[in-house]
């Protein structure tokens, strides 16, 4: 056999390509679906609540990236897949690549609020911070006092 031919696909793989196959379309779905969940909590606020999704997040992801390379490694081609799987998967990216893109899009959004947050909090501080010399009409720089505490005296002793 030359480089240039390739081989006849082995019919007994065919099973377990389409089982492969189907195990990463029940990844890309799950994982699509819990990027929409962190996009709609992102968006309703309740960011303290997508720290419990991040480590199933990554689990999600590294094994849909295992399933690829697996794939890739048995020589599985998405067009050598049944037409109905094949049809499966199509969508399944679409979704999962959407998911993806408003998942940044949100905490993209989200992170840039919470960095202007902050940089007008820092502001805020710093300008209250900021000592306020000025000078009096004698050219002297004004006599500072320390700022007034409140204190309680017990007067019945």
């Amino acid at each position: 056999m030359t480089q240039t031919m390739q081989r006849a696909p082995d019919p007994a793989a065919a099973p377990q390509a389409a089982a492969q196959a189907t195990g990463m379309l029940d990844l890309m779905m799950r994982l699509a679906e819990l990027l929409a969940h962190e996009t709609e909590l992102v968006r309703a606020g309740h960011v303290r609540d997508i720290g419990a999704l991040q480590r199933e997040k990554l689990r999600l992801s590294l094994l849909y990236h295992s399933a690829i390379k697996q794939l890739n490694a048995a020589g599985v081609r998405i067009v050598a897949l049944p037409a109905p799987l094949r049809a499966q998967i199509v969508a399944a990216g679409s979704r999962l690549a959407d998911a993806v893109a408003q998942n940044e899009r949100a905490l993209r959004i989200g992170r840039a609020a919470t960095r202007k947050l902050l940089d007008m909090l820092v502001e805020s501080v710093k300008s209250k911070l900021r000592p306020s010399i000025r000078y009096t009409a004698r050219r002297t720089a004004p006599v500072r006092h320390a700022p007034a505490l409140a204190i309680a005296i017990d007067r019945r002793l």
